[in-house]
């Protein structure tokens, strides 16, 4: 550490590592106390994983300087020295530690998912997660023409995933104001760095991206100091990311009870002879920057906070069981009632529609993907709205699912509705983490603080000759995820009002379309797909199923396409005298159980049409909720339709066999009433 300079921000500098050090130190011995004789990972006040940055506080302690209340950082799993940095409240950061219902998420995240929307902080469990949802904030920050910039943290661990070098290209390729802070402590748990890279440091990654890279040698706070302010001098101007490598360390394990089998015994000696705060410390006082006695006076008031926030967490009361059912989604005020008929229009023009009003009558409306711009969305979900919003808001994406669905959550986070498109639902396995544990989670993690109102379109469905790896239906998969919410339009009716519904919903909406409903030119479709639309905005309730038509002998649910081949088996049904009624469920979270089994009340058969595949699938779900509400009273055994558990063949001939269609339902229904 050279050149130090006399100046407030040094001493604030040296401050927040020593609070941050301090901080670790007394949660360390909390949670190791109650883990005695024997260690128990799930014993005492704190339990599950600890992991401790001690050793890592210079490459965070310039934030309390440098940054606003109104910037974004988005931390990683060995968090307390970012969140000290950015000014979370340290009272309640330690009472969610302690799983205390007056924590930051109220005892549902713990020490590795910790929410502070006064300051804009997150953080995650995920390696690597941290990168796509500050692309979300900056990008925001830069639509609305504000200079607040985003900061992303990560370890040498997160380098060689594809969200980290995704996200340093979007961040490049929209010169979006976000710092990438990579805290290279030489250990992704047990792989030294020198294992998992050949790179001399991780700051040439930033060359192949065009963008500065910078590389901060023998943990030196100072050193990052200036770095980082030139790199939020550059964000704040409009100039672009940056990206910033410190060799840091830490002194403890990957978490507490880590045996360290892997690294040599003496290193944590020969580290702790060069502790940056020591060093930080010494230059002050020798610079007459500071004296021995306020010296003195920093350290006891840092202890004399820590003190305060642990006592405050050991008086919080306990949240009680059930306070695990709150929060899993944000309330919804929305409700808007057509009152004309309008005219027929097909689904992908009814879907256009929507997303054009919604975008019209709110500015944080705006969708992003792969072809949505100038193509019009490869199923035409966004025909025209290029040149209506421009490319600002009709934006096309590099093929980068991970880091353009998970900037959703940034986005959401700092007051934007994105909707993004996954082109077809078969790649969810390239996006699945963003998705399912950040977009999913956000709002329940952080106790109800942060709302994810994100729509995730995706198309679904074969019939055409795709194969096995672009016709899947998937409902099932996104449908166990808790936290999301899943609609399946059936008709260009539904198809407008769900997805105004979708965008209205503070959470987020997986709007899984078909593409053999959607009325496109180049694709067969049935005709009953296509209705009346009014022009207006309306919007259809979510978790609401549909009786499409009447019947009393036997009741067929479908969803998406299986609700045409059920209308249609309906029909011939009623040649023979039997009087079938369909249900169109529109939602498959939440789930209307309640419509179906009223209608198998009176019927007191039951038929579950659905293309995705019968294994854990959606029909298993509805027997199963309407065989346990109507035990004993039902007149047959329940039946269902759906695709068997192979991949989608290619073969016309294969692939007819193996999705369902009405002869398949009819059959079903014929067989079940022995007629």
């Amino acid at each position: 550490m050279k050149n130090i300079d006399s100046s407030e921000d040094l001493v604030t500098i040296y401050s927040t590592m020593i609070k941050s050090r301090k901080y670790e130190e007394k949660l360390r011995d909390i949670y190791l106390s109650d883990k005695k004789p024997l260690f128990s990972i799930a014993a005492g006040k704190i339990p599950g994983e600890m992991h401790l940055s001690a050793g890592q506080e210079p490459s965070a302690a310039w934030m309390s300087v440098l940054l606003r209340d109104d910037d974004f950082v988005y931390g990683t799993h060995r968090p307390h020295h970012t969140a000290i940095s950015k000014g979370v409240d340290l009272n309640r950061m330690t009472a969610e530690i302690m799983g205390k219902h007056g924590g930051l998420s109220k005892g549902k995240g713990g020490h590795m998912h910790i929410f502070d929307t006064k300051v804009n902080f997150a953080c995650a469990g995920i390696v690597g997660s941290s990168f796509p949802p500050a692309l979300g904030a900056a990008l925001a920050s830069k639509l609305d023409g504000k200079d607040s910039i985003a900061v992303a943290y990560g370890g040498d661990g997160s380098l060689n995933q594809g969200m980290f070098l995704e996200s340093l290209n979007l961040a490049s390729l929209w010169k979006l104001p976000v710092i990438f802070v990579i805290e290279n402590n030489d250990w992704a748990i047990s792989v030294e760095t020198k294992d998992s890279t050949p790179l001399e440091n991780d700051a040439i990654r930033a060359k192949g991206f065009g963008l500065p890279g910078v590389h901060i040698k023998d943990n030196d706070p100072v050193k990052m100091y200036e770095a980082a302010e030139k790199a939020v001098k550059r964000a704040r101007s409009g100039e672009g990311p940056t990206l910033i490598s410190i060799d840091t360390y830490r002194y403890y394990g990957h978490f507490e009870g880590d045996p360290e089998v892997y690294r040599p015994k003496n290193q944590v000696k020969e580290l702790l002879a060069k502790d940056p705060i020591k060093i930080m410390g010494a230059e002050l006082i020798e610079k007459g920057i500071i004296t021995k006695d306020e010296d003195d006076r920093i350290n006891n008031s840092a202890m004399e906070e820590i003190n305060q926030a642990f006592a405050f967490a050991e008086n919080s009361p306990l949240p009680i069981g059930d306070d695990a059912m709150d929060d899993v989604y944000a309330p919804v005020n929305y409700s808007i009632n057509p009152t004309t008929k309008g005219r027929k229009i097909p689904m992908y023009i009814a879907i256009s529609e929507a997303i054009s009003q919604e975008m019209e009558g709110n500015a944080n409306v705006l969708y992003m993907g792969e072809d949505v711009g100038k193509y019009g969305g490869i199923f035409g979900a966004t025909t025209g709205l290029l040149a209506k919003f421009g490319p600002e808001r009709i934006r096309d994406t590099p093929i980068s699912e991970s880091a353009f669905i998970g900037s959703a959550a940034g986005l959401a986070a700092a007051g934007k509705r994105p909707i993004v498109e996954l082109m077809f639902s078969d790649f969810v396995g390239v996006t699945l983490d963003p998705i399912m544990n950040h977009i999913a989670k956000n709002h329940y993690m952080s106790g109800g603080s942060v709302n994810m109102p994100v729509v995730i379109t995706t198309a679904v469905g074969g019939g055409y000759g795709d194969a096995a790896q672009h016709s899947q239906t998937l409902y099932a998969l996104f449908g166990h995820i808790p936290g999301l919410k899943v609609v399946v339009p059936s008709n260009s009716y539904d198809a407008k009002g769900l997805m105004i519904s979708a965008i209205k919903d503070n959470n987020p909406v997986v709007y899984m379309f078909h593409k053999g409903l959607l009325g496109l030119p180049w694709m067969p479709y049935p005709q009953s797909t296509v209705t009346e639309v009014p022009e207006e905005e309306y919007t259809i309730p979510i978790g609401k199923a549909n009786i499409v038509k009447k019947g009393t002998d036997v009741t067929i649910v479908g969803i998406g396409s299986t609700v045409h081949m059920a209308l249609e088996a309906a029909e011939k049904l009623e040649e023979g005298k039997i009087s079938a009624e369909v249900i169109d469920l529109r939602s498959i979270k939440p789930l209307d159980t309640d419509t179906v089994i009223n209608s198998v009340s009176k019927t007191g058969s039951l038929i579950v049409a659905d293309e995705d595949y019968q294994a854990f699938g959606l029909t298993s779900e509805i027997i199963s909720t309407v065989s346990q509400k109507l035990f004993g009273k039902m007149k047959t055994a329940p039946a269902r339709v759906s695709s068997p558990d192979i991949p989608v063949p290619y073969s016309q001939r294969m692939e007819k066999y193996s999705l369902p269609d009405s002869k398949k339902i009819i059959d079903a229904v014929k067989e079940m009433l022995k007629r």
